[in-house]
């Protein structure tokens, strides 16, 4: 394992304010009570999940392909009881996970209206968080003593990618090139650390500058090494960044939106980023963030 930051770099890493100007967008799914944003392709598509009101908030898996916003498979096995899409492909793919009529927890692979349940061999629970246009995915399972692993689909077969050293590693997304990134744990009850996780296996591990040990995460990937991720203070607020080049940039919404918290969930080769907000009565919506000047989608 490797850390990024020797002492020029660390000395660079002064987080400064986001290069690009954004055009802001605030997305709610039509009927929903709430809405959050997880994942953008480059085609601008994108996937979350709506809320409805009541007890429990129950979700449902959600896709904008562009011109149409749509609850996914609303008869099928993501709409038994509580689904969520988590990441989406340029080859129509879309993953994420469902609770079945048991409430036992699985990852899917949706595809022009089919569905494939992603299971881990022997895991009482799974769950897919990404996958890129090679159709690799990536995810969480849970083994029989409830301990949470990293895993790896390609080709049918499941492979465990747990980074060694650690208590848990949690992989949000998976680049083209075949980068992870996402969370590395080796202090308990802890956020943990962003890393960055190569194809070879080689991963470096990330702390945001200033922020309190074992704080922060990587959750987002492009591919073009443009990292999103966030810290947690001691506080409990979060702060989103982008990692780029060496240096980093907050990233946040314009005060007009008047949001209590905003969490950024995934940004694509554009420098597009979506993700969701709580508003000031605490009600969630969903956001897409676009570069305003077509030069700064490249100048991160």
């Amino acid at each position: 394992m490797k850390r990024f930051g020797l002492t020029a770099l660390l000395l660079s890493l002064l987080a400064i304010p986001c290069l690009a100007q954004y055009k802001v967008t605030t997305v709610d799914f039509p009927g929903a009570a709430q809405t959050n944003l997880y994942a953008v392709n480059n085609k601008g598509q994108y996937v979350g999940a709506l809320i409805e009101a009541g007890a429990g908030q129950t979700n449902y898996a959600i896709f904008f392909d562009g011109k149409t916003f749509r609850q996914l498979d609303p008869n099928g096995p993501l709409g038994v009881n509580y689904s969520f899409a988590l990441s989406l492909n340029l080859r129509g793919d879309i993953v994420g996970g469902y609770f079945d009529a048991s409430w036992a927890g699985h990852g899917f692979l949706y595809h022009d209206g089919d569905v494939t349940t992603i299971d881990f061999p022997g895991a009482t629970i799974t769950y897919a968080f990404g996958i890129n246009d090679l159709r690799q995915i990536i995810g969480v399972y849970y083994d029989t003593a409830y301990n949470r692993h990293a895993f790896l689909l390609q080709d049918g077969v499941y492979k465990n990618i747990d980074l060694p050293g650690g208590l848990s590693t949690t992989p949000f997304s998976i680049n083209d090139w075949s980068q992870i990134a996402g969370k590395f744990e080796d202090v308990s009850n802890t956020t943990g650390h962003g890393y960055l996780q190569q194809k070879n296996g080689k991963f470096t591990t990330f702390d945001a500058p200033g922020a309190p040990a074992d704080s922060t995460f990587f959750i987002s990937v492009n591919n073009f090494d443009r990292i999103l991720g966030a810290w947690i203070d001691s506080a409990g607020v979060t702060h989103n960044f982008l990692l780029s080049e060496g240096r980093l940039h907050n990233f946040d919404l314009p005060e007009s939106f008047h949001a209590s918290s905003v969490s950024a969930q995934t940004i694509n080769d554009f420098g597009e980023i979506v993700g969701y907000y709580n508003d000031s009565q605490g009600v969630q919506h969903g956001f897409v963030a676009i570069p305003k000047d077509e030069r700064e989608k490249w100048k991160f």
